[in-house]
């Protein structure tokens, strides 16, 4: 499912638990990332085989009835948005016309010129060759260099340094982003960050819970890459602009029950489906499989994303802009739980939030990397959705190695992700109660989004 870390080595883990489902802090560093280049000319990804959408669901409204045509502007040559043609530039082959299927991590070339590559550089599959070349030319643009050859010129190992325009041009159809380049002056800062982040680690580095007292020279401070810093940032981004949607709250909340509760978190997964829809890999989905993946992990989203709005020192839940007549206290929260999930539900926040001192951007990343969980119901691009489940589990590991000594990582990092599987624990016991809720007392949405279109003849029998 994810990438477990023991400090030796890297190895995919998978829960035991398949989903089961019925249905203010200011992180400095990170502002909204940049948006990337425009793609061309890029070979479509095959047509996904997906049963139909109900296009008058609630959930379909809420992600695609507004601008969800934006999500995919950059898809389409022609400028139509279609479903069934997703571009990724990890699935560009090296031979310029042809597709195909995602390759293995030994079977890498580069998608501008074909020869053997390594990885990723600058967001897209490139060889050491062609990323030395963009790092040098792509802040020029593609307007500073002229084709001879009418901009027709063929990409290929042997011919990749005869046109710097067509070489330059073919870097940024494949998806290499400039932004990710870093200017003299960045790297001034960057370097000054590290200095920051190293004094920090030294005071931190002298007691260890884990280890006792060690030396503060006995680590070495892991930079955050270029490529890792803007994904980072496009989380964060995205969760905090997604802040600014807003609904009018449901009027009862005095003793509020159970179903109260659910018609209160409304703007919560609102909130959410706001966030998934501003992450780039998440968009690139199908539309079945980005629906299925926020009603399969709705409770579990809600709940992580619940970490993040409580607030310790009043004892209630509330977003940072919201007016402070929206808050939900906690006796509120026991009242509607009831006793035994509500010390459940505080006791996952008190060991994410105190326990593990889990900051925001790390409870971010958490939220991304449940939210593309491979094992929910009705999803079809299972390997994609892995990988990018990896991808993010990877990207949290880096996000600790870049602000805490290595012992503290290795203990917090499996911690962690252990959380994930504790929240699914969670999840079952809410949808045990959520089975109680009569769904007409619940708003269309989260009727829709818990899957409680139940008929009368379904309803939970009284005992």
């Amino acid at each position: 499912m994810f990438t477990d870390y023991n400090g030796h080595g890297h190895g995919p883990i998978h829960h035991g638990h398949p989903g089961h489902h019925p249905g203010h802090h200011h992180m400095a560093g990170y502002g909204p990332p940049p948006p990337p280049p425009p793609h061309h000319h890029q070979a479509p990804y095959p047509q996904y085989m997906r049963p139909r959408v109900d296009q008058t669901s609630d959930v379909f409204t809420c992600l695609f009835g507004d601008l969800f045509v934006k999500c995919f502007e950059d898809s389409n040559s022609n400028g139509v948005p279609s479903m069934a043609n997703v571009y990724r530039p990890m699935d560009i082959s090296p031979d310029m016309g042809s597709q195909k299927s995602r390759k293995n991590k030994e079977d890498k070339y580069c998608g501008v010129c074909g020869d053997k590559a390594l990885g990723y550089n600058f967001d897209a599959i490139s060889c050491e060759s062609c990323k030395a070349f963009f790092r040098r030319n792509a802040p020029k643009g593609l307007d500073y260099f002229k084709c001879p050859y009418e901009e027709k010129c063929k990409m290929d190992v042997s011919n990749r340094r005869f046109c710097k325009r067509c070489r330059l041009r073919k870097c940024f159809e494949i998806g290499m982003r400039k932004e990710y380049i870093l200017t003299e002056e960045e790297k001034i800062r960057k370097r000054q960050r590290i200095e920051e982040n190293r004094k920090m680690r030294d005071d931190t580095s002298q007691v260890s819970p884990q280890s006792g007292v060690v030396s503060s020279t006995q680590f070495k401070m892991r930079s955050l890459e270029p490529e890792e810093e803007y994904l980072i940032g496009e989380v964060v981004s995205a969760y905090r602009q997604s802040l600014e949607v807003c609904m009018e709250p449901p009027v009862r909340k005095d003793g509020p029950s159970f179903g109260d509760l659910v018609n209160i978190a409304e703007l919560s997964v609102r909130r959410v489906i706001d966030m998934a829809k501003k992450i780039k890999s998440f968009k690139a989905l199908s539309q079945l499989d980005q629906i299925s993946l926020l009603k399969g992990g709705s409770i579990e989203l809600l709940i992580l994303r619940s970490v993040i709005t409580f607030d310790k020192e009043k004892q209630q839940w509330l977003d940072p802009l919201d007016n402070s007549d929206h808050a939900m206290t906690t006796e509120q929260m026991r009242l509607a739980e009831g006793p035994n999930l509500f010390e459940e539900h505080m006791k996952f926040t008190k060991q994410l939030a105190i326990d593990l001192k889990a900051d925001e951007t790390m409870l971010m990343l958490l939220l991304v990397i449940s939210l593309f969980s491979p094992d929910r119901p009705n999803v079809t691009d299972k390997s994609y959705i892995s990988q990018e489940q990896d991808k993010y589990a990877l990207l949290l590991l880096r996000y600790l190695e870049s602000r805490y000594p290595p012992h503290f990582v290795r203990s917090i990092y499996p911690k962690l992700l252990m959380k994930l599987t504790d929240i699914r624990n969670l999840n079952e016991e809410h949808s045990h109660v959520l089975l109680k809720v009569n769904p007409e007392v619940i708003q269309p949405l989260m009727k829709e989004v818990l899957d409680l279109n139940l008929n009368p003849n379904e309803l939970p029998q009284k005992s």
